[in-house]
């Protein structure tokens, strides 16, 4: 099983220092990925749990990517209708170029109405610009005359080098658990990127997902899947475990990996900041210790 870190660009402590501090220590701990997360704004309700300040994510790969060698670098996930797919595909490329081919695609259909009326972009019409979005990517990435004629956008007869480094493109992770979901990363991904899900729910999920696959002519076994999740260790068993198997003691999130690992988890991008109000007390200081004990106690446990 491989590790990821979610970077604080957003949140509770989000500055250049503490991206820099986790990317680089990631690094040097020996974790498989650093990932960043997208909102462009965040709607007053959502302040308390997002936080005011977020930074931009292609902007931060970009960055961390000149400060670090050899992790990879994510998405979790890109929200494909904010933004011009040809600009989308560009920065990629470009991010995938400079850093010597190391990033991985995440991507998603987006969910909070609020941020999509912000920026001018129909709520309801994102599943079909998502798709369309994938399409127009990797048509971008693998064509020498790249053209398009969807419903959304059209184009030929243009240029979009570079390519990315990664052939015949970075691996696309397509996020979400709905069923709408699970086949656009049948169909159009490398692998799923559920988040927050026990390994109780992955179970019946992942057999509907890999049946997806095979509809579309696909390999199930040659489909990542790398699930997004909380964690924060304690020296006891806490209550809320069953809901969030990885909020417990090291053997307990030992045993909670295993389980991801026997329904088809094989990748974990590892949430130490956000999303439980447990982990909005934590600082930069404790989630680099978390990160430092996950790595020493529990990794290895599971590793392989």
């Amino acid at each position: 099983m491989k590790f990821g870190i979610n970077l604080p660009h957003f949140a509770t402590f989000p500055s250049k220092d503490a991206i820099l501090r986790v990317a680089r220590r990631a690094e040097e701990l020996g974790y498989d990925s650093i990932w960043v997360t997208d909102h462009i704004g965040v709607p007053e309700p959502y302040v308390p749990r997002f936080g005011a300040v977020f930074y931009e994510p292609l902007s931060i790969l970009a960055y961390v990517a000149a400060h670090t060698s050899r992790i990879r670098l994510g998405t979790s996930v890109l929200i494909l209708p904010y933004r011009n797919p040809l600009f989308v595909a560009k920065a990629i490329a470009t991010i995938d170029q400079l850093s010597d081919g190391r990033v991985i695609f995440g991507v998603g259909t987006g969910w909070c109405q609020e941020e999509f009326e912000a920026l001018s972009v129909p709520f309801r019409e994102r599943g079909a610009r998502a798709t369309e979005s994938l399409r127009i990517m990797k048509t971008i990435w693998t064509s020498d005359r790249p053209a398009f004629d969807g419903k959304y956008h059209r184009f030929s007869k243009v240029s979009f080098l570079p390519r990315p480094r990664q052939a015949p493109h970075p691996p696309i992770w397509v996020g979400g658990k709905s069923e709408g979901a699970m086949r656009r990363a049948a169909e159009l991904g490398d692998g799923w990127h559920p988040n927050f899900s026990t390994p109780d729910e992955l179970a019946v999920a992942i057999p509907t997902f890999q049946k997806f696959a095979r509809e579309y002519g696909r390999d199930p076994s040659a489909l990542t899947i790398c699930l997004r999740g909380h964690v924060q260790i304690h020296d006891r068993r806490e209550a809320w475990t069953e809901k969030y198997p990885m909020t417990a003691s090291v053997d307990y999130i030992v045993k909670s990996l295993q389980r991801y690992r026997e329904v088809g988890v094989s990748y974990m991008n590892l949430d130490l900041f956000y999303g439980l109000p447990e982990l909005g007390r934590e600082t930069l200081d404790s989630v680099l210790r978390t990160m430092e004990r996950f790595q020493a106690e529990i990794a290895p446990q599971v590793a392989g």
